[in-house]
């Protein structure tokens, strides 16, 4: 499946982050990740300075810090 935004595709192995780094005028949070290897939701590298893709369970927002997918901060 590819990511809507970015285009890469996410259960590509080589796909280490969402080429998307702002949203609006925001930098993405790149510091929160899962324990696993690759993210169990949208299959980037979990590792500091990587960005999850859109629409990631795990991803968080970075103008309140909630879940990006339910804080309503951005509409998609």
């Amino acid at each position: 499946m590819k990511c809507n935004d970015c285009g890469l595709e996410m259960s590509d192995e080589n796909t280490k982050s969402c080429s998307k780094k702002i949203i609006e005028e925001y930098p993405r949070n790149t510091e929160y990740f899962d324990k696993n290897k690759r993210c169990h939701d949208c299959n980037i590298e979990n590792k500091e300075g990587n960005c999850h893709h859109l629409g990631c369970d795990m991803e968080r927002c970075p103008k309140c810090h909630g879940q990006l997918i339910s804080c309503g901060c951005f509409k998609f």
